[in-house]
């Protein structure tokens, strides 16, 4: 298998039965990047796509494909310690999350933030999205991720393993990217979107206020669970 090959399966998975795994997710990385754009549009009319979209999602990508490669990548040294730490570090995640949810809710209802506001700032919440959401992500076993993990959890061919294992999870970011950059584009013209961005932007900082919680809590298994169960 070759890297075209993993990125191939990461991507046409996103559109496939497995998407109610990627549903961990996937409604929230939208949600994020929607609320935060229509809250940067209220600040700025004419806020391009580029710097305020493009440009924070290939952060989040680093961010998440980093990650998640890692934690596939078990033959590692340095994977088996972030492995032996994971639920330390998901309930660390599920703080880092309720902030970057509580930036999105208060962004353009308290001054102070909206001064700071900015392509950076945006970039870093995005790389620190990507993280944390690699973190408490717990993908279902694809066939193509399956031959990925069988290299990935020996020692002599964890590199290799890890290396596609990367160009998985940016195929699958990239899927989820088309989707979420599409509504961001649906939504932005929209005069009924304008009208009520506040209260849209609110919604989508609630809704990332969701697998915070769950993290926190240790409910994001019970989360799973229930779209796992709709397969069976």
């Amino acid at each position: 298998m070759g890297g075209g090959s993993a990125l191939w399966g990461g991507f046409s998975s996103f559109f496939s039965i497995w998407q109610i795994c990627i549903l961990q997710i996937s409604p929230f990385v939208i949600a994020f990047f929607l609320g935060l754009y229509l809250a940067t549009l209220e600040q700025q009319p004419n806020a391009g796509i580029r710097p305020w979209v493009v440009v924070p999602y290939a952060a989040y990508i680093v961010g998440f494909c980093v990650f998640y490669s890692l934690l596939i990548a078990s033959g590692l040294t340095i994977s088996r310690s972030i492995l032996y730490h994971i639920g330390d570090l998901r309930v660390v995640s599920g703080f880092i999350i309720l902030l970057v949810a509580l930036y999105l809710i208060f962004l353009n209802r308290l001054s102070f933030l909206g001064k700071r506001h900015s392509p950076v700032m945006s970039s870093v919440l995005s790389l620190l999205i990507g993280m944390t959401f690699a973190i408490i992500y717990s993908p279902c076993i694809t066939p193509t991720l399956s031959e990925i993990m069988g290299l990935a959890a020996q020692r002599g061919t964890a590199i290799e393993g890890w290396f596609l294992a990367f160009f998985y999870g940016l195929g699958i970011s990239l899927a989820l990217g088309v989707t979420t950059l599409a509504l961001i584009l649906l939504f932005r013209g929209r005069r009924l979107v304008r009208h009520h961005a506040r209260l849209i932007i609110g919604i989508c900082g609630l809704i990332v206020l969701v697998p915070a919680l769950l993290n926190i809590t240790g409910q994001m298994r019970h989360y799973k669970a229930f779209f796992l169960g709709l397969l069976v």
